[in-house]
């Protein structure tokens, strides 16, 4: 199986990105192209080291220790934590073309949640010695993971922050504006996950979309749920 990248033990490791991945093989203008955009996305996206997961299948677990970098190509993955009475608490959801796995990476610890694919998922991944080696001789992708893991911690902050004071309208607002981000089209989720993500009892979303679909803020038809007018929804995060 062909790698993203080839460790070579020599002197000139910090030439690897630029001379042994095949996307640069058409010479520097394509190089110039690819420098100038997100180079990691880039290799990603032509790796060909795909995992594939089930609806529900388990992508880590809590406690176990990160091997390495996750890019969702396909799918909703959810990481969530559980309480001692196995109550889910969704800590991010996330869709194609974002990371999964780096705070663990970029911390040198075990994973404090667990991830789980929402639905059927295709993750490109690197290894962490690969990762590693980016972080080491790329400053353009050492800084985007910098500014990912800042953004991590003030998203969590947002959640708890949400959980504690919103009002049931505004948090199930904020995880349907949150989860249209993440869908293409209609969004396609479980009540009891929307639920999880809002914070909400499952009940207590059901009536709350009930009233959302009578003031025409969204439509549900066939387990789908379409947002009709986002921008009153949005009224509501103020």
């Amino acid at each position: 199986m062909k790698r993203l990248l080839v460790i070579e033990n020599n002197t000139q490791n910090h030439n690897m990105i630029e001379t042994t991945t095949p996307l640069f093989e058409n010479g520097s203008n394509a190089y110039a192209r690819i420098k100038q955009a997100d180079r990691l996305t880039a290799l990603f996206q032509q790796n060909t080291n795909i995992n594939k997961y089930k609806k529900k299948q388990v992508i880590y677990s809590e406690g176990n220790h990160p091997v390495q970098l996750f890019y969702i190509k396909k799918g909703i993955v959810k990481t969530y934590k559980c309480n001692p009475e196995g109550k889910e608490l969704i800590t991010g959801i996330y869709g194609e073309g974002e990371y999964l796995g780096y705070v663990a990476l970029l911390e040198e610890t075990v994973y404090k949640d667990i991830a789980v694919a929402v639905e059927y998922a295709e993750l490109a991944v690197i290894s962490k010695d690969e990762f590693d080696l980016l972080m080491e001789t790329d400053w353009q992708i050492a800084r985007k993971f910098i500014t990912l893991l800042a953004r991590d911690i003030t998203d969590k902050e947002q959640l708890l922050l949400g959980l504690a004071y919103n009002s049931l309208r505004k948090k199930v607002a904020e995880a349907l504006i949150l989860l249209s981000r993440k869908y293409k089209d209609a969004i396609k989720i479980s009540r009891d996950n929307l639920a999880a993500i809002a914070g909400t009892a499952t009940e207590s979303l059901i009536r709350t979309l009930g009233e959302f679909r009578q003031e025409k803020l969204i439509e549900i038809s066939e387990g789908y749920i379409t947002i009709l007018n986002e921008a009153k929804l949005r009224t509501m995060l103020n």
